[in-house]
Formats: C-alpha cells, structure tokens, sequence
C-alpha cells in the first residue's frame, strides 16, 4: 500500500465530508414565539431584567450615545462606555480588531446600546423581594459617578442613595485586556432591614448571524458546576422560550461560580460569579416585536440591618477569545476551563496540543506562517523513523513492480495462487505492502486538528504572511481569474471555484511531483484516478484557509526531501 496514494484519498473524503456536512445538516430557522407576558419565576431564582421593547425607529450607535450621560473606558484592547442611566454597559469596541483588512474599515463594535439594529449589553443591579418597601435602584435610575473616566489605573464608583437613606453602588476596575471586575456594593444607613438579592446578566436582541458550520459553536456557552453547556440560538428559543413553559431542565440550573455567556467565533461575553458563590443561572428567549436572549443569574438574598454594608462581587469578560488571554485569567484568576470558551471540538486533546504548539513556535517567530511550518517541520521530524520505515518498503515495492507483473500475467485466472506468490515475494524482499498505513492513522488527526485551530481561534484571524497572503485564516487572494491580482476586479461566485490561487497551486505542483517518486499502480483504473488527485486537491483546498494549504505545501515539500533522502541514501548503504 501506498502512504501518500492512502492519504491523499484519506484526506479527500475527509475534506469532501466536511464541505457536505453543511448541506446535509442545514442550521433550522429560529422559532419566532410571541410572548404576551414574559413572567419570571420567584425573584430569588431568575430575573428578567430590561423588557425587549419594539423599536420603531432604530438609531446609529453614535446618535444613542449622545442621548445619555456617560462614563467612558479606554484600555489597550477595548473603548466604549457606561451608560448611566440603569448602570447599563452597553457601548464596547475591540481597538485592535476590525472588520477587514481594510485600515479605513471599522473596528469590531461588540457590545450595542438598546435602540440600535442589534444591541448587545450586560446589566448588573438589585432586586426586591416581594411586597417589599424598598425603594431600588431600575434601569431609569440615573447613577453618580465620581469620575466620567474608567481606565486600568483609575476605577470608578457609580452610586445612587434612595429616600431611605440607603446608597447603592457599582465599582468598576478594568485590566489591561478584556476583563472587568464589578463589585456591587449596598451601605445602611437607614431605619430598617432590607432584604434584595444581586443580578447579573447578558442581553441581545435579534439572532446574531452565524456561521452555521458544524465544527463550530456559537450561541450559549458556560461552565455551570464543572460542566460545559452550549445551545445554539434555536436551543434556546425551542426550550427556553417562556419561564413558566420550559422544556428544559438546563433553562434553570444552580452553581458554585463558573461562568456564562453567549460566544461568537472570535468573541465572547461571559458573567463571571466568584468562586464561593452560589449562584441560580437562567437562559430564556423571548419576542416582542424581536426575538432577545439572556443568559444571566442572581445571587442569594441577602439582609442587611441598618448601620450595616453588603459587597458582592464578580467578573465580566467581553472581548476575544485569546488562548494566551483566556489562559492567562484560568491561571491568575482562578476561573475554571476558561480556554474551553474556544470550541476546541470532540477531539481537543489533539486540538489544545496543537494550538498551543503553534502559540509557542510565534513567540519566537513572530509570525503566524513561520510558526505553522516551524510545526510542519517538528511533525515531520517526530514522525520520521515511521516515513522511514514506510518509505524504505515502498522503495522495495516498487523494485518489485516487474515481478509483480509478471505474477499477474503467469496466473492470470487463479487469483489465490497468484496472492501466495505475491506474499512469498514480499517475504523473500523484505517488502511490506501495509507499511504506510501508521503513518496515514497519525498525519489525519493532525491534518484535521490543525484545520479545526485555523479555523476557530483569533490568533490566525487577519494574520499575515509574508508577499500576497495578508490573512492566514482565509483563502489564498490571489486567483487564477484576476490573473493573479493583476487584473482587479471581483470574481462572480459561480467563478469562484476555478478562481485558484497561488498558494494552492504550489500544493498541487508538489503533491503531483511527490507522486512521481512513488510506484504507479499496477491497476491502470487506480492509476488514472491517483493521477487526477493533485489537480482535484488544488480545486477542493483553493477555498480553505491558506494557513492550512500554506501547511499541507511545506508537508509535500518535505516529504519529497525525505523520500529522496531515503532512497537515495539509506537505501544506497543497503545495497
């Protein structure tokens, strides 16, 4: 058996399943349920928060901003604002993201105040137990502030002091990433006892759109007594719709800490409780004009007599979905399986390895096309004494080719003969017509693990190489029909498919060359199609990702090495 003639069709079904699964599996519309009267169940176990109000007219972001007042944040990773009317944060942009590789285009507007297309925000307040007298702060409370300017040297306290002689207050601190810490705090100073519990929660409003692809999550995600839950936007409109309706039991769920929250392919906002709190956790979905989905929780009910204090605390990340970052906070914050934010897939004990190999070898590079073939190469290497075994006895094979073929011909219709023969033959030469079967088993997870980390980690998003591929998470950009970017203009989609670029021609030369330093099949069928592959591989992998053609090229380019170094040393000493 042929290692490469194996693979490449190994790969090619492969490939050919994951371009299929899609249409095979095509995502189910969400289930637009009106609700007339969206009900919470008792005030110690969920929370509703702002209503999902119909907008008639929907604003920019910028026209909503300059209708409140505001305390603003600035970091080296995000910017945006607090509104502080309802404590609301609801303004948040990634300052080194955008949306293209355009430098005029926008940065990446995460969060989005209420009353544009698509909000997006976090609320954090207090709740009432029933027939209580407590005057609360809502979401029309309009809070103080001591300072309109939150940075990482500077926090800011947000406060607000009902007619009771009671003070609520909000301490914002931000780091130097993603991460908010927000301290809630209740000071009383009146007559009488009050019993409130804390809420947090995530709000958005429309269905985001998604990629829809299968090897990727978006939708709920969250870590709720050491288990990993994700349910997608229909998930949660199919079962979470009304609290008094639930199908599922994963709607309503208590927990020691965790975290929650909805991710995006390279984003995500997540609640973050401290660790020695217990917590009741609710996701719903609910419509009014527009389908909305929270993920949120409350805390427990707390009294506090007068001349007594209260601070509950906790966490929010809003930002992307960074291994060193997410890894980072698991570490020095002590927040259980945050790397698992990343949709690593069934298989993310190849998947972690890998990316993290792939972080390691850029630390040192610089760039994210060096760190994937400095991996290629380090591959290669681990599974050198495997090729060289494979390869010696494919070299062996292919001496043997006319002996084989005069086998063929001496029994032409006794096939078990000629099979007894042919395995004495093998026997007698030392050949092993399996031999490239291991190697075949260990380069498909690698081949598929590294197309999962391309594909759903941020590090390769709009990340360089070197010449032409300005962005290794896309295709190649220079194709076939602008005649290789000296022709501008834009490639109709029915065109797209013979739109080959560089990159991938460079895979298909080398695949097709690397077929020539092995035995041609003695069937003419099977060496007719085996001849085709490299010229089909160039079409099917034209679309993926050019860090993953950029990989499977240096793969080629090396095996070719190693195959000509085998044969013509090793094999040499061998005689």
């Amino acid at each position: 058996m042929n290692e490469q003639r194996n693979l490449y069709l190994a790969i090619g079904i492969s490939i050919a399943i994951i371009i299929s699964f899609q249409f095979i599996f095509p995502s189910q519309p969400i289930q637009n349920t009106s609700i007339e009267n969206e009900e919470s169940l008792e005030p110690a176990t969920s929370i509703d928060g702002q209503k999902n109000q119909i907008v008639n007219e929907i604003k920019t972001r910028d026209e909503i901003l300059i209708e409140t007042d505001r305390v603003t944040f600035k970091n080296s990773s995000i910017e945006g604002s607090i509104n502080l009317k309802g404590a609301i944060l609801d303004d948040l942009i990634l300052s080194k993201y955008k949306t293209s590789l355009d430098d005029e285009s926008d940065n990446i507007r995460l969060l989005l105040p209420d009353g544009t297309a698509n909000p997006y925000y976090i609320e954090t307040g207090w709740k009432e137990l029933k027939d209580s007298n407590t005057e609360i702060p809502d979401l029309e409370t309009v809070w103080k502030t001591n300072s309109l300017e939150l940075n990482p040297s500077k926090p800011v306290t947000l406060s607000w002091t009902n007619n009771q002689n009671i003070t609520f207050k909000i301490n914002y601190t931000i780091d130097e990433e993603y991460m908010f810490t927000i301290t809630q705090e209740i000071i009383n100073e009146g007559n009488s006892t009050i019993e409130v519990f804390p809420y947090r929660l995530i709000k958005r409003i429309n269905t985001p759109d998604t990629i829809n692809f299968f090897i990727l999550h978006e939708g709920l995600i969250s870590l709720v007594n050491d288990e990993l839950l994700e349910k997608n936007y229909d998930d949660l409109a199919e079962d979470c719709t009304s609290s008094l309706q639930l199908k599922k039991t994963f709607c309503d769920n208590k927990s020691q800490g965790g975290w929650l929250g909805f991710t995006d392919k390279y984003w995500m906002s997540a609640l973050i409780p401290d660790s020695d709190q217990s917590i009741n956790v609710n996701y719903r979905h609910g419509n009014n004009g527009r389908d909305s989905y929270r993920a949120g929780y409350v805390g427990q009910v707390y009294k506090i007599s007068p001349n007594e204090d209260l601070q509950y605390g906790g966490k929010l990340f809003v930002g992307a979905k960074k291994l060193n970052v997410l890894s980072s906070y698991d570490e020095k914050l002590s927040i259980p399986r945050f790397t698992d934010a990343i949709d690593w897939g069934w298989f993310s004990f190849l998947t972690k390895p890998v990316s993290y190999a792939i972080n390691w070898f850029y630390g040192y590079a610089g760039n994210f096309g060096l760190a994937i073939i400095a991996f290629t190469i380090l591959m290669r290497l681990i599974l050198f004494p495997l090729a060289q075994a494979s390869f010696k006895s494919m070299a062996k094979m292919k001496k043997l080719q006319p002996d084989m073929q005069r086998l063929k011909e001496t029994y032409p219709n006794d096939r078990q003969k000629m099979q007894q023969e042919l395995m004495a033959l093998y026997k007698r030469e030392g050949a092993n017509p399996v031999a490239g079967c291991l190697p075949i088993l260990v380069q498909i997870p690698i081949f598929f693990s590294l197309y999962k980390v391309l594909f759903v980690t941020i590090e390769m998003y709009h990340a360089p190489f070197y010449g032409w591929i300005h962005d290794l998470s896309a295709p190649d950009p220079l194709g076939l029909m602008t005649v290789f970017g000296l022709i501008p203009w834009n490639v109709p989609p029915l065109l797209s498919i013979i739109d080959i670029g560089i990159l991938p021609i460079i895979m298909g030369f080398t695949m097709w060359l690397q077929q020539k330093l092995n035995p041609a099949p003695a069937d003419p069928t099977q060496a007719r199609i085996f001849a085709l592959l490299p010229f089909v591989f160039t079409f099917v992998l034209a679309g993926f990702a050019a860090g993953l053609v950029l990989y499977w090229s240096v793969n080629n380019i090396l095996s070719i090495a190693q195959q000509w170094f085998i044969q013509r040393r090793i094999l040499a000493k061998d005689g």
